[in-house]
This record gives structure tokens, sequence and C-alpha cells, in this order.
């Protein structure tokens, strides 16, 4: 992407008040940031942009709108001071799961290792006030997970999802946290550590909103929709029946993802919503190995990008890897290498290798190590 062109998605982004509705529309009428902005009023119109928004944009093209250019350069300012780096939706590297879903984020700020969006994950999600109980399961199943090579996404939120992102960091995994605000304000306050501990350790923040952009209520259920649009799959660990994370879980069933629940005492009040999402037909689940089971046959499927038409991979102890699978160790060899440099060597892109990868662990034929990934003897 040239400078002028991420200029303009960037702005435009600004000049619609960050509407990912609006955006779209400008998206679908014109086909690129730069035409929209080039555009008349009554284009803009004719593309369904509101009443208030025509207003903007003509105060813009008409030289009345300081603030616009303010907070565009206040939000290049961070970007590049913090290093991020912005994905959109017509950039190679937006993950493929995430541009199925409706509304797809329009934008995407990152701070860390972009290549990990398209990395298979699981999603845990739970209660802000979470029970002792709840906190050591959302630990052992963050850990267990990621030590098999899946990722861990959550909202950065205190309880569950900040339990979910210590465990994975501690167990040297990878977990994505979404934010709800931009990446600059980092809420809550009490998780600016674990943000940059997550960053120091290979994963990624992420946010669909400018770097200065405090937090706002009703920002993050639209947070919720980019955290289970991601993943494979939702885990509830906790949750009461008023809680944000069943939106998170309701909207990973319309995504046609997985929604798991842990089942836990009729008289935890931090349960009922667990229940409600059995009741309704969420998997029951007691340890991280159902979980495991439930997503060895969607690897390949997150490969493509999509659920429908693709043979299901089956991975075990005992099973055959694929052609394309053998392919990766053979240029592995018998070398500890990062992910980049096996994007080098081969033909694959980030999706495909990412599924690969989880391929040959689940499989027991490759491990996480520090520095990358390193091939198993058989048998070992």
């Amino acid at each position: 992407m040239t400078q002028q062109l991420f200029l303009d998605w960037v702005f435009l982004w600004r000049l619609v008040g960050q509407s990912s509705s609006s955006m779209h529309k400008l998206l679908r009428y014109f086909s690129e940031p730069t035409l929209a902005l080039g555009a008349s009023a009554s284009d803009w119109q004719q593309a369904g942009i509101s009443d208030k928004g025509l207003v903007i944009y003509r105060d813009w093209q008409n030289g009345h709108d300081q603030e616009i250019q303010r907070d565009l350069a206040k939000a290049l300012k961070s970007i590049e001071q913090q290093q991020q780096q912005v994905i959109t939706l017509h950039d190679s590297r937006y993950p493929l799961l995430l541009k199925e879903i409706p509304d797809a984020p329009p934008l995407l700020f990152c701070r860390g290792d972009v290549s990990q969006l398209s990395w298979p994950q699981v999603a845990m999600v739970g209660s802000r006030r979470p029970t002792q109980n709840g906190l050591k399961l959302a630990e052992q199943f963050a850990s267990e997970l990621s030590q098999r090579g899946i990722a861990i996404t959550s909202g950065l939120a205190l309880g569950i999802d900040g339990a979910a992102h210590y465990a994975t960091v501690k167990a040297k995994g990878i977990t994505l946290a979404v934010l709800g605000t931009g990446l600059s304000e980092i809420y809550p306050k009490q998780h600016v550590t674990l943000a940059e501990q997550i960053v120091a350790n290979d994963g990624l923040l992420i946010s669909e909103f400018l770097p200065h952009t405090p937090p706002i209520n009703y920002h993050f259920p639209r947070r919720n929709r980019i955290i289970s649009g991601l993943s494979l799959g939702v885990l509830v660990v906790e949750a009461a029946l008023e809680s944000g994370s069943l939106i998170t879980a309701r909207l990973a069933a319309e995504q046609n993802r997985e929604v798991w629940a842990i089942p836990s005492s009729v008289f935890n009040p931090q349960a009922k919503g667990c229940h409600a999402l059995i009741r309704q037909g969420a998997t029951l689940v007691e340890e991280p190995s159902h979980i495991l089971e439930d997503i060895a046959s969607r690897l390949g499927q997150a490969r493509s990008g999509h659920f429908g038409g693709i043979a299901p991979i089956i991975v075990n102890e005992n099973s055959e890897i694929s052609l394309e699978a053998q392919q990766v160790l053979a240029v592995l060899g018998w070398l500890v290498q990062h992910f980049d440099a096996l994007i080098e060597q081969g033909s694959w892109d980030a999706a495909s290798l990412a599924g690969l990868l989880m391929e040959l662990e689940l499989a027991g034929r490759i491990a996480t190590v520090s520095g990358g990934y390193e091939q198993l003897k058989s048998g070992s």
C-alpha cells in the first residue's frame, strides 16, 4: 500500500466518524477511499450517507472542519511512535475469517506480530468479577490450549479476559487482545503492563478505532464481533445472565463459530449465563481436550477463510499428515525456525501456513519453542 493510499484510508475513517456502516457504503459505491475523498457531496448522498454525514463532508470540503485535521495528525504521530500497523479490508494480510463476518471492521490498528491475525484462535470471555474457581479454569484452559499451539483471543478486560491473557503469556503461547479503545488509550489502566507483555511476547493488540479513541460504552459490543470473528469458536468460562460475554457468544453463533460453555454449581450466579448458553445449544466442555477435539476438523476450513465445502483434516497422534504439511516439515528441517522464515522459503500465505503448522502440532510432529518451531522425532 502506498503512503497516500494509507493516508486516504485513515482519513476517510475519521471523516465518517469511525462508522463501519458508512465506511462500507462508501467502499461499495466508490471501491477505494481515494475516489470517495474526491467525490461530490451528491455522490456521497447516492452512496447512502446520512444527512449528518453529508454536513460533515461539506464542511471538510469547504475547509471548515479543522478538528478532523488535528485528529488525523495526532493519530498518525501515535501510529509512527508506537510502530502500529494499519491493516485495511483490501490488504492481503487481513484475516480471511474476519472478512467473512457481517460488518467486518474496515481497518485494524495493530501492535505486535500481525502474522498472528491468521493463526488458529480460540476466544475466551467471561465475567469481570469471576469466582476463584472461574479464574483457575480460565488459566488452565488458556495455558493448555496455547501450549498445544492455539492462539488465545480475548478483550483485555478485568476478570476472565485478563486471566486468559496472563496465563497464555506465562505459558509462552500466543495471545491476541482486541480493544474497545484506541491502542494509545489502553483500558482498563490496570492492564497497561499486560498489554506491553503481550506485544513483547509475540502477541498482538488490535483495535478498529483510531489510536486516541477513549473508552465509550457502545464501542465494547462492537469490539466483541471482532473477538468472535477472528476465532474458530468462543469459550465462555463464567458469565451472569446480563453479560457482555453472552453478546460475544451470540455473535459467534451468528458467524457460524463454535460456542462452548463451562458448567458450574446452580447456586453460582456467575454460572447462570453459561447454563443458559448450554440450554440454547452451546457445547458443554469440562477440559481443554474437548475444545481440541471440536476444532480439529475445522482447521483446514480456517486456512481457507470459510467453513463451507472444505474437506476436514483429521488430526490425532496416529494420523497421517497431509502432503502440504509434509512440505512444511521438509522446509523446517531440524532447525528452529520462525514463522516469517518459513513464509519466505515456501509458497504459502500466512493463513495456509498457520493451518499447516497447527495440523503438524496436533499430530505431534512439531513443537512451539522459543524462537519459532522445532520438528520432533517420530514417536517422541
